[in-house]
């Protein structure tokens, strides 16, 4: 259960206050390439009395190739906006939330299914902690859903990587804590609008990889950010006994390397201030990122042709981000600012 500590947290006044309005929630998905996977996603969604009840909406931003023909027995629910050239997952979030009405909320990623209880839980401890920002839901395979995908993602020490609560184990009974403390939200998660109103929206210095930029932006606002561990999504990604299954997601998506690599750069510089550039951590780091999802790659099988594709994106993405000039840093202790 949550704790009244939390929920009693002193916050500022304007984007944590009380929600009544019955539809109090939108929700909102990026897509790209996976027809068939949104169409399980809207399907789970609407199936869900619970959540239709209390739906104003569900935007979704589509920067697939060609556009998807999307059924429902809700006229007027989904807003579906189709855009014919790729402009990846930061700038779709933003075009998404701003054609939302709801005091809350859900973005979720188009390979996960949901359930009623799962995102009402979000809700409340929304409606019951103004202090909290955003919440994610664990996260857990759908097609071995007593397997966590993660519970929550809080930095490891020296905040160079995320440690990834509960990765790959097994469940045999819920945590008896509700609400961890994380640094990411990592494929869904429930905010209000006005934080994000507040923050002005998903910082499009990123490109790809903004969750963690979010996370951190949202709590130098002065609000909380948890994970829950009761609430619980399911992530139709493969399961850890495919060979290569952590780099699955480069492997199906070329395009993303150069992105992806540029972002997590210019994360680890946000994140440890003005002379990062010339660490040998950030290299090492970097080094160290690469050759895992490059394991992946060759336990996969992926073609030569591929292969050599994504790393040369990986590398031209980490010289533009150590190149770049970064325009602000996190409040960390000790770190300032640039002008």
């Amino acid at each position: 259960m949550k704790s009244d500590e939390l929920c009693l947290s002193s916050t500022p006044s304007g984007p944590g206050k009380s929600l009544t309005d019955a539809r109090i929630l939108s929700i909102a998905i990026v897509t790209h390439n996976r027809e068939g996977k949104l169409q399980k996603l809207i399907k789970s969604i609407l199936a869900s009395q619970q959540i239709v009840a209390r739906l104003s909406e569900i935007v979704i931003i589509d920067d697939s190739p060609f556009r998807t023909e999307l059924t429902s027995d809700f006229p007027g629910v989904i807003d579906y906006v189709w855009v014919p050239d790729r402009i990846f997952i930061t700038k779709a979030k933003n075009i998404a939330w701003r054609r939302t009405t709801a005091p809350l909320i859900l973005f979720v990623d188009d390979d996960n299914i949901v359930s009623g209880d799962s995102v009402l839980h979000l809700m409340d401890i929304m409606q019951e902690c103004p202090g909290i920002g955003a919440v994610m839901p664990s996260v857990a395979y759908l097609n071995h859903p007593s397997r966590i995908w993660v519970y929550s993602a809080p930095f490891r020490q020296g905040r160079w990587s995320m440690n990834l609560m509960g990765r790959n184990t097994i469940e045999d009974v819920i945590p008896d804590k509700d609400l961890l403390d994380t640094d990411a939200l990592p494929n869904a998660f429930v905010i209000r609008r006005s934080v994000l109103i507040a923050i002005q929206g998903f910082d499009e210095e990123f490109i790809y990889n903004n969750s963690c930029d979010l996370c951190q932006r949202i709590k130098e606002y002065g609000f909380k950010v948890y994970a829950s561990t009761v609430s619980r999504f399911y992530h139709d990604v493969p399961p850890p006994d495919q060979k290569g299954y952590w780099a699955d997601h480069a492997a199906a998506d070329i395009e993303r390397a150069f992105p992806e690599s540029r972002d997590w750069t210019l994360l680890m510089r946000k994140l440890h201030g003005i002379n990062s550039n010339r660490s040998p951590l950030l290299y090492l780091h970097f080094l160290i990122w690469v050759l895992q999802v490059d394991l992946g790659l060759l336990l996969i099988g992926l073609s030569s042709r591929k292969f050599i594709r994504i790393n040369l994106g990986f590398l031209k993405g980490f010289i533009f981000g150590v190149r770049m000039r970064v325009s602000t840093f996190y409040n960390h202790p000790g770190i300032k600012p640039t002008a």
